[in-house]
Formats: C-alpha cells, sequence, structure tokens
C-alpha cells in the first residue's frame, strides 16, 4: 500500500501524549520501587518511637512498625507493572511517530477501553470520565481519517 509521505499532526499529538504517559508511568513505578521496601521498613527505624502528648497531657509512647509486608508486596508488584507499561506507552509513541501499522491498531484498541471506561465511569457518576470519553472519542475518530490511515499504511490516498 501507498503511505502519506508526512506524519499528520494529530499523530505527533497522540505519540506525545503516549510520552507523557510513559513518563508518569515509569517514574511512579521507580518511586514505588524503590521507596517503598523503605516505608515499609519504618523509614528505616527513623519513626519507629514516637512520643506524642495527648489532649488530658499525658505523653503517649506511640510504636510505628511502618507498612504492612503484604501492602509492600502490592506496592512493589503494582510499580513493577507501573514501569512495564510505561516502557509499553514509549514503544507505542515510537511505533506512531515512524507510522508503523500495529500501532495503529493498539493505539485504537486502547481507545476503546477507554471510552468503554468512560461510559461505565459516567454511569456510576463519575462526571470527569466525561473528558476522557472525548478525548478518546477523538482520537478514535482522527485515527479513521483517510491520510492517517495512509500514513500506518491502511489505505491508499487518492492522487
Amino acid at each position: 500500500m501507498e503511505r502519506a509521505k508526512a506524519r499528520p499532526i494529530g499523530v505527533t499529538i497522540i505519540a506525545i501524549l503516549a510520552i507523557i504517559d510513559g513518563i508518569v508511568l515509569l517514574t511512579g513505578g521507580i518511586l514505588a520501587v524503590t521507596i517503598v521496601p523503605m516505608l515499609s521498613s519504618g523509614l528505616n527505624g527513623g519513626l519507629s518511637n514516637i512520643t506524642v502528648t495527648s489532649q488530658q497531657g499525658e505523653l503517649v509512647n506511640v510504636q510505628s512498625t511502618g507498612m504492612n509486608g503484604i501492602v509492600a508486596t502490592i506496592a512493589m508488584v503494582a510499580g513493577s507493572i507501573a514501569i512495564v507499561l510505561g516502557i509499553v506507552w514509549f514503544v507505542l509513541a515510537w511505533g506512531l511517530l515512524t507510522g508503523k501499522g500495529w500501532a495503529w491498531i493498539i493505539t485504537l484498541i486502547l481507545a476503546i477501553i477507554s471510552v468503554i471506561f468512560s461510559i461505565v465511569g459516567i454511569a456510576s457518576g463519575g462526571a470527569p470520565s466525561i473528558i476522557s470519553l472525548i478525548i478518546n472519542g477523538v482520537i478514535l475518530y482522527y485515527m479513521y481519517r483517510p491520510n492517517v490511515k495512509s500514513y500506518f499504511g491502511r489505505v491508499k490516498i487518492p492522487k
């Protein structure tokens, strides 16, 4: 199939949004994986024994044991997943910027999933989901434009 020569500006914008998603997920994942172990050990004992004054003026000794091991494990797993998803967003952005057909398909799949979650969010009273629904609806519409499909090798543009 014949490809459009110039990358459509909307594809560049979607790729930039994917890069931003990747940065947010990667940063959050790295922070979760590196900070959670410190929190799970009670900040290395720095806050393990605190003395506070009650409303009656009595001194009360409070023991802080840090995060529960299960919570720390869940945070570590979530952080690891976020790191992987961040890398996936970077790869998707690269695919969008270089006109890879698989990037077009994955973008459509992600937009459709986001539309479904937005509709569920709106139905359960989540007004902010309206913004996500609009953005992903626009992405779906845009990805089916003839020049965009041609850029990804999905359709020929008549000359």
